[in-house]
């Protein structure tokens, strides 16, 4: 008897709790419906207003209906998801040309590095050789590198100028026949050679080198 008795009571919560379950769903059912039927109400007016305004804006004389974009029941997720690969597209599409601006860039500034040489001869800027030579032109007599060093350093502050450089232009000048150097004990001075020194010196010069 008690068993059977506790089958009726879990039997009649069953129930009940299914009963309670239906009212709750059909309430919700009603509600959901209730809302649909609005918004459906809703979209048809709005399309009725889309196509009268689409026939006066024919009629005036503005876009045709295929200008326009149609609308979609669910167009606004689909817009937002289709518009943002293309703003992402955007800037991977500008990259490129930033890289290949930079590129051009650096071969620009190589460009003029190797260019200004050139332009500096072009503008009558003396180079160190012409300032050396009209150094020794000037005094007229044997100077030693580190007094033409002095000189040019005094008289071009703003211009590094290094001994070393100074040396091995004025050597490079004696090569060319345009210097004559000369020992005196453990020194070396320069002088600048006379023309017809030069002229005579440069085939025996010539001639040794072969």
């Amino acid at each position: 008897m008690d068993t059977s008795t506790d089958n009726t009571n879990l039997k009649s919560q069953y129930a009940a709790q299914i009963t309670a379950d239906l009212e709750r769903n059909s309430t919700e059912h009603e509600r959901l419906s209730t809302e649909i039927s609005a918004l459906q109400r809703q979209l048809s007016v709005l399309e009725n207003n889309r196509v009268l305004l689409l026939s006066m804006r024919q009629t005036l004389g503005g876009e045709t209906a295929a200008d326009v974009p149609a609308n979609t029941g669910v167009g606004g997720s689909e817009d937002e998801s289709s518009a943002a690969p293309e703003s992402a597209a955007l800037p991977a599409a500008r990259k490129p040309a930033r890289k290949t601006n930079t590129a051009t860039g650096k071969r620009k500034g190589a460009e003029s590095d190797r260019s200004r040489p050139k332009r500096v001869r072009e503008s009558g800027v003396p180079t160190l050789r012409d300032l050396i030579r009209d150094d020794l032109v000037q005094h007229g007599e044997p100077r030693s590198a580190a007094e033409v060093t002095t000189a040019l350093t005094q008289a071009l502050p703003d211009r590094e100028i290094k001994a070393t450089v100074v040396r091995s232009t004025l050597e490079s000048l004696v090569a060319k026949g345009q210097v004559h150097r000369t020992k005196q004990q453990k020194s070396v001075f320069y002088s600048v050679t006379a023309p017809d020194t030069a002229a005579g010196t440069s085939e025996p010069s010539t001639a040794s080198a072969s």
